[in-house]
């Protein structure tokens, strides 16, 4: 516990580096990003197209980093900063919610330990949270018009509060077809890369589609 603990922190902060640092910074995602793909293929009892679409997922949340890397206007990656917290906060709450009141299993056969209340909470937790906190900063330059921050102040956490557990499902199903609990041990007691950047795969996808399409239509 205390191992997984202190790993924990230091995965916080080396993220919060990444994200607070130069312009060149985000592009350190993409090792971990890489690492996943070694997982994929390192996964024996998936099959060849299982591997080439997990690959192909794993690629394009890299080209949604470098995306909203590209068209940042700040030094520090504020929006980048904001998905790994809104992804901290989903995984937190849905894991004390379901600890707490969880009774009904949300997917069985795929990950028998979480649950629809937890998911409920988590939802509803980082709906608020998120709104709530963005509505107390001042807008970052990426989205310089009042607009587009009372936009994204609302839609960016309900985006987060649906795409991390669905993310999450989607990496424990990768797993489950390999027959595997934790994708890799490169992480003392938090598994491989996959474990722990399966929120922020799909998170990051869906976040750069909404900033593509939404914001800047």
């Amino acid at each position: 516990m205390i191992q997984r603990l202190f790993w924990g922190i230091m995965y916080g902060l080396a993220i919060f580096w990444i994200c607070n640092a130069q312009n060149w910074s985000p592009y350190l995602l993409f090792i971990p990003l890489l690492l996943v793909c070694v997982e994929f293929i390192k996964m024996e009892k998936l099959k060849v197209w299982e591997k080439i679409f997990g690959i192909i997922y794993v690629s394009y949340a890299s080209y949604s980093t470098w995306s909203i890397s590209y068209y940042s206007n700040t030094d520090n990656l504020s929006i980048l900063f904001i998905i790994f917290g809104l992804i901290w906060i989903s995984d937190s709450m849905a894991f004390f919610g379901g600890k707490l009141f969880g009774k009904n299993p949300l997917a069985r056969s795929i990950s028998p330990n979480k649950t629809i209340e937890g998911a409920v909470i988590g939802f509803i937790c980082t709906l608020l949270i998120g709104c709530f906190s963005l509505n107390m900063i001042d807008p970052i330059s990426e989205f310089k018009s009042i607009n587009s921050w009372q936009r994204i102040s609302w839609a960016l956490p309900l985006t987060i509060s649906i795409s991390a557990p669905l993310g999450d499902l989607i990496g424990s199903k990768f797993k489950r077809m390999a027959g595997v609990k934790d994708s890799d041990t490169f992480l003392p007691g938090h598994g491989g890369a996959l474990d722990r950047f399966d929120s922020f795969l799909l998170s990051v996808i869906l976040v750069q589609v909404f900033q593509s399409y939404i914001l800047i239509s």
